[in-house]
């Protein structure tokens, strides 16, 4: 069986046996190792020896290691799409060095024109009235979510969005999207006619940013798509709510 390599640095099992020594030499307790293995986001444990090394140095806050795999399966979607400096873990140095590198690209690229994400989202509707957008990737999905659907304050004068698609880690997104089938629409009402008759039927201003979920051809209800729709606070509403919602914007 062919052994897989990380750029000549690491294979797979020496991965795995770095982190056992570790054990061996009393710089890990055996608690940690079974929590490093069950966050290395990896089938084949290939980070295993490179999160014991940062563990062991305290490299790691206990804040961050609490979002540690979300993290690092950040790093393998960023990676996937040959976005990261290294495609090699084992080339960070530093665990900051690689938060780091994450933050920037999270913050970095928001703009709807970027080259490297046009065919990741689809532009449905991009008017005076309404924006509409559907995206098909973790990537596009988060920074969209920044750029043009932000809603949620995060008290330090900058804002968010509330919708777990769009958080940085991407397993929400995926699971939905690539495990489930389910499609999202994105819609801001831009115009203040919209805005006002939203509002004269019950409406808050929450609902000027929604995410509408679709779900797949199999969950349909007579002969209708299963729709679950979310407002700016990540609050779902469907049925006659989400109905009568989208009748207002002129959304079929």
């Amino acid at each position: 069986m062919k052994k897989v390599v990380f750029k000549d640095t690491f294979t797979i099992q020496e991965s795995v046996k770095l982190a056992k020594q570790y054990i061996t030499t009393g710089k890990l307790s055996v608690d940690d190792f079974q929590t490093i293995r069950s966050v290395d986001p990896t089938p084949t444990n290939k980070f295993t020896g490179w999160i014991a090394k940062q563990w062991i140095n305290n490299q790691i806050s206990e804040e961050d290691k609490g979002n540690l795999k979300s993290l690092l399966e950040e790093f393998l979607s960023f990676n996937d799409r040959g976005k990261t400096k290294n495609s090699d873990i084992y080339q960070y140095k530093t665990f900051s060095e690689l938060r780091d590198e994450l933050v920037n690209l999270n913050n970095s690229g928001s703009n709807l024109s970027n080259k490297d994400l046009e065919k990741d989202f689809e532009v449905i509707r991009d008017d005076a009235e309404l924006l509409v957008i559907s995206p098909h990737t973790h990537e596009a999905s988060r920074k969209l979510g920044l750029s043009h659907f932000a809603y949620r304050d995060c008290g330090n004068g900058s804002k968010d969005s509330s919708w777990c698609t769009t958080y940085k880690a991407p397993n929400h997104f995926n699971d939905y999207y690539h495990k489930n089938n389910v499609t999202f629409y994105y819609i801001k009402v831009r115009s203040k006619d919209l805005q006002d008759k939203l509002h004269n039927a019950g409406y808050a201003e929450n609902y000027f940013v929604t995410a509408i979920a679709v779900m797949p051809e199999d969950s349909r209800v007579e002969g209708k798509p299963h729709l679950d729709a979310y407002d700016g606070h990540d609050k779902n509403f469907k049925g006659k709510l989400l109905d009568k919602y989208l009748n207002i914007i002129n959304i079929s």
